[in-house]
Formats: C-alpha cells, sequence, structure tokens
C-alpha cells in the first residue's frame, strides 16, 4: 500500500510490512521516515541491520544468496538498500521482484531512492515492493506550503509564532527544510513560555555576521544610500538568502506606504502611525523616508518591490541581487543614486 507521512505513526504502532520503499529528494523527510521505521524495528526485535549502497556495479545475486542463506537462529535483521539513482537495473529489479514476492522470515528490507518519475512508479519492481509491503512517497512543501509546513512543526514542538515571526523564519530558511527545525529547535531555547516572536526569530537568526538585513532596512530608509549598498553587498557575499533580504526590504516599504496612503487620506501622521500600528522606535526613520514623498511614489514603490519580488523567486528573468539592489536604491532616494557612491 502506499501511505503518506501522517499515516506512518499509526502503522508503525501495529505489525511492520517485509518491504518498505521509502522515495524522496529532501534529507530531513527521508532521515525522519528511517528513524522511525528503525525505532519500530528494534522494539519488535529487529537487532541487526545490514546497510548497502546498489551503485553501478554492485552485485545483486550475492545479497539474494546471503539472504538466502541466513541460519534459522539469525536475530531478526533490516537490510537497507540505497538506489542513488532510482533505477536498480534488470537484476536489481528481479530482485526487489523475487523479495516482494517471497519475503525472507524475520527480514525487513528498506529500498531507499530518490523521487520516482512516473515511468519508473509504473515499473514491475515498484509495483511488486508496494502490493508486498509499504510506499512512502515523500516531497517537500512547495514555497506555497511552506508556512504551513513550519507552522506545524513549530505547534509540534509546543511553540506559538505570530504572523511576522512565521514569515520572517520562513524568509530565512529559503525552503531549507533541515535549516528549519535547526530553527525551530533553537526557538524551542529562546521563546518565552512557548511564544515566538519576530523578535524571538531575529535572536535565533542572529550569526555575528558584520551587517544584518535589520541595518540594511534602517540604511535605506535614512536615505543613505552609500551605506546601504554596501551593507547589501556585504550580505550578499556573506550568503545571506536573497528572499530574506526581499522580505526586510518589503517589510518597511509596506510600512512607509501605509503612512503615504494615511496621510493622503487625511490623517496626521501621529494617526497614521498608531493605525499602522508602528513601533515608536522606528517612527523617526519612517518619518523621515516618507519625507516629501507621496501617493505616486508609494505606487511606484509598490511596483518596484513587486517586480524585485518575481525576480528572486525566478519566475521574471533578471539578477536577484541586481534587483535588490535598485529596489534599496529606490527606498533609500529614488533614481538620483550614483555607482560611484559604493
Amino acid at each position: 500500500m502506499k501511505l503518506n507521512p501522517q499515516q506512518l505513526d499509526d502503522h508503525l504502532s501495529g505489525e511492520l510490512a517485509p518491504v518498505y520503499l521509502i522515495s524522496g529528494d529532501e534529507p530531513l523527510l527521508v532521515d525522519e521516515v528511517l528513524a522511525g521505521l528503525r525505532s519500530a524495528a528494534s522494539k519488535q526485535g529487529y537487532t541487526e541491520r545490514d546497510y548497502h549502497v546498489a551503485e553501478r556495479w554492485f552485485d545483486w545475486s550475492e545479497l539474494a544468496s546471503g539472504m538466502q542463506n541466513m541460519s534459522l537462529f539469525s536475530e531478526r535483521r533490516i537490510i537497507e538498500i540505497r538506489l542513488p539513482t532510482g533505477k536498480p537495473g534488470d537484476k536489481g529489479s528481479r530482485f526487489f521482484v523475487a523479495a516482494a514476492e517471497n519475503p525472507t522470515p524475520d527480514t525487513i528490507i528498506i529500498v531507499i531512492t530518490p523521487s520516482l518519475d512516473s515511468k519508473v512508479a509504473k515499473s514491475k519492481w515498484v509495483s511488486s515492493l508496494t502490493r508486498a509491503g509499504v510506499w512512502l512517497a515523500l516531497r517537500a512543501p512547495d514555497a506555497a506550503g511552506l508556512p504551513t509546513w513550519i507552522n506545524a512543526r513549530l505547534k509540534a514542538a509546543g511553540l506559538r509564532a505570530d504572523r511576522d515571526a512565521l514569515q520572517l523564519l520562513v524568509a530565512q530558511v529559503e525552503g531549507n527544510l533541515l535549516a528549519a527545525k535547526q530553527e525551530i529547535d533553537k526557538l524551542k531555547l529562546l521563546a518565552i513560555e512557548g511564544q515566538v516572536t519576530i523578535d524571538t526569530v531575529r535572536t535565533s537568526v542572529a550569526d555575528g555576521a558584520r551587517f544584518d538585513v535589520y541595518q540594511l532596512g534602517d540604511a535605506a530608509l535614512s536615505g543613505n544610500r552609500a551605506r546601504a549598498a554596501r551593507i547589501l553587498y556585504s550580505l550578499e557575499k556573506e550568503g545571506v538568502a536573497a528572499p530574506l533580504v526581499l522580505w526586510s526590504l518589503v517589510r518597511e516599504i509596506t510600512a512607509v506606504s501605509e503612512i503615504i496612503f494615511r496621510v493622503s487620506g487625511g490623517q496626521s501622521v501621529g494617526q497614521a502611525m498608531a493605525g499602522a500600528k508602528i513601533w515608536s522606535s522606528r517612527q523617526q526613520l519612517i518619518r523621515q523616508a516618507m519625507r516629501g514623498r507621496d501617493v505616486r511614489f508609494a505606487r511606484g514603490l509598490i511596483a518596484s518591490a513587486r517586480r524585485a519580488d518575481r525576480i528572486v523567486k525566478g519566475s521574471r528573468k533578471g539578477q536577484p541581487w541586481n534587483a535588490l539592489l535598485e529596489l534599496t536604491m529606490t527606498l533609500a532616494g529614488g533614481d538620483g543614486w550614483r555607482a560611484e557612491t559604493l
């Protein structure tokens, strides 16, 4: 049968199958399933584990002979076979079909592969393993599903995250599930009474780098274009994720634009700041950034942010860091910057 990861715990509480096929490209998901399966097998008396990597010249006949010649009194064992290409070849295919049709007593075979394409998924060896045992096809969440995945992991860790904290965490890990797990592990130590705020995440992701994305936003809001450009260049060289830089700039652009729109609608600057929930420590920078700016500027700023977002996320052609530089300069001072200020 075919199971999804959410069904695995219930399955492992019962009798284990003779064969398992685990396919997926995300190491964290594969390793977690393997760990759960090994733990359940150990509790059921499977005390030995053999591990094989079946590359091009792997001897399938030797593996088959070794399984057939197991002593009557040998321990229960797990045999793990990793297929780096996801294709076992003719001999490997025959081995899996035979192993599925005639399971070896007291033995669990676990086959680990990358994600399988539709052609391989319909092959005889995959069908045989699925009929005889369990197939877990593991897929990492896409960009749209990543916030839900991270939020679920936070809840499983006993944590609650507000919206801004979750958005920052998503931007920081840039789709890397292992990095997400590591950040959540750190947040368990930092969160007060299980509550994760944007400041909690900011503290967690700080890594001692010379600059961070918050300093970039401050420099741009203050109109210091040369400093903003230097910080952006440093962030790129330090390997900071482009989506995280984009998130920080969009956050500032959203704040400035909202204040401009509110003021143009008749509110005082103070009322606009309060309505937009701008922290008192940020109000002076926001005032400086919106000085002399009107609704036309705010709309252009939002359009620039949308363009940079598409480039950074790959839906529009362009160089992500060039797009981020353009967006930073637009926020910092419009079109009047010159390259020599770098």
